[in-house]
């Protein structure tokens, strides 16, 4: 089993050492005439100084606490934390190093005073799964504290080599979303060896877990509480985002058609041969990143082509397309994980977006002709409402 560090414990006589405060000769004197025991669980821990890592406390290998309250530290989550903490002893922001909630059982890495209430950081460098993050965050939340977590940035090879690129975000780093009202979502990462913030914001989902997002990165010395936080991106922005999205669309669009698993049996390729259109040579209006397209996983060009195929069966003009014709295609079309939600608005997303920048309605609906420059006005106007 592995060792559990921790950086707080409580002498014998109750005063409260975190250990990376005092010097490694001070602390091999102290723990010749000490006894140390844990704040959570009050069991005697052992404080280990050596050459290599940070001096810490250490439960026994059968402890409870370990066991059942703790989970094991990297060098990289020790240093990230004292980090951090430093940080808030350099604002004069109150802050405890990991405070034990009796209630909860929890100890978050740094409780901090916030500007309204409590916040409990955590610096995640570890797998978790997403029913263990949300059940800390009820608990926090009923005790009228808020989480903050920081994952520990991932490796440079992840990160987009530009400020705006593609990047891919697994369900784990997915947990870590923080929504703004004035600034969006974002991820905030921070990187102990760097001491450096980096934010991956304005993210635009392509498919499954690839995304185009910004980066930015802040010094933790240039760092301000409340944390800093980045800024909606610009119309300017958003056409080179636009841009990276239609080089995916066709890459995409190329791959259906030539490295499709299904073969004939591709609902896709079918579609496409019915209307006799070449994949590549699909409308523009197809395969665009509408709002809640994420629902679906698969990329928008997939379902949305099926949505357009499904009114054409229906003989529904888009300018007489409706809710019922957006949930009967739901229905009838099952497309991505039956359990997502948000389908039904990606698809009324879609709908209102055709019918906005329709200029000629078509029999044949993929011939109808839109407003592509109203439509990408739309769609980054719709961007920065999600």
């Amino acid at each position: 089993m592995e060792v559990i560090a921790i950086l707080t414990a409580m002498t014998k006589q109750g005063d409260v050492i975190i250990s990376v405060n005092y010097s490694k000769a001070y602390l091999k004197q102290l723990r010749t005439t000490n006894i140390f025991r844990c704040l959570q669980c009050h069991e005697q821990v052992i404080l280990k100084v050596g050459t290599i890592n940070i001096p810490h406390f250490a439960h026994k290998y059968d402890s409870e606490c370990s066991q059942a309250f703790t989970e094991g530290e990297s060098a990289d989550h020790l240093n990230g934390k004292i980090q951090l903490y430093d940080f808030f002893k350099q604002q004069k922001i109150p802050a405890t190093l990991e405070a034990f909630l009796p209630k909860l059982k929890q100890r978050p890495d740094i409780l901090v005073q916030g500007l309204q209430s409590l916040v409990a950081t955590e610096f995640q460098c570890s797998q978790m799964d997403v029913t263990s993050m949300t059940e800390r965050n009820n608990g926090y939340k009923s005790h009228q504290i808020m989480p903050l977590w920081i994952l520990r940035t991932p490796p440079i090879s992840e990160l987009p080599t530009r400020e705006i690129g593609m990047m891919k975000l697994s369900a784990f780093r997915q947990q870590f979303f923080i929504g703004y009202p004035k600034f969006g979502t974002m991820i905030i990462t921070y990187c102990p060896k760097t001491k450096q913030f980096h934010y991956i914001t304005n993210t635009l989902h392509i498919q499954s877990n690839t995304f185009i997002i910004k980066r930015k990165s802040l010094p933790i010395a240039k760092q301000t509480w409340p944390f800093a936080l980045v800024k909606l991106i610009s119309y300017e922005e958003f056409q080179h985002y636009l841009q990276l999205y239609k080089e995916q669309r066709i890459k995409h669009l190329e791959n259906l058609y030539f490295h499709n698993k299904r073969g004939i049996q591709s609902t896709f390729l079918r579609i496409c041969y019915k209307w006799q259109v070449y994949p590549k040579l699909l409308p523009q209006f197809i395969g665009v990143p509408s709002a809640h397209a994420k629902a679906f996983q698969v990329h928008a060009v997939e379902w949305q082509i099926q949505f357009i195929d499904h009114l054409l069966a229906l003989q529904v003009p888009i300018d007489q397309a409706n809710h019922q014709h957006c949930e009967s295609f739901l229905r009838d079309r099952p497309i991505g994980p039956t359990e997502a939600n948000g389908k039904l608005q990606a698809v009324q997303s879609y709908l209102k977006l055709l019918q906005a920048c329709l200029i000629n309605s078509e029999t044949s609906i993929y011939r109808s002709t839109f407003n592509i420059f109203k439509m990408n006005k739309i769609l980054y106007s719709d961007f920065l409402a999600n």
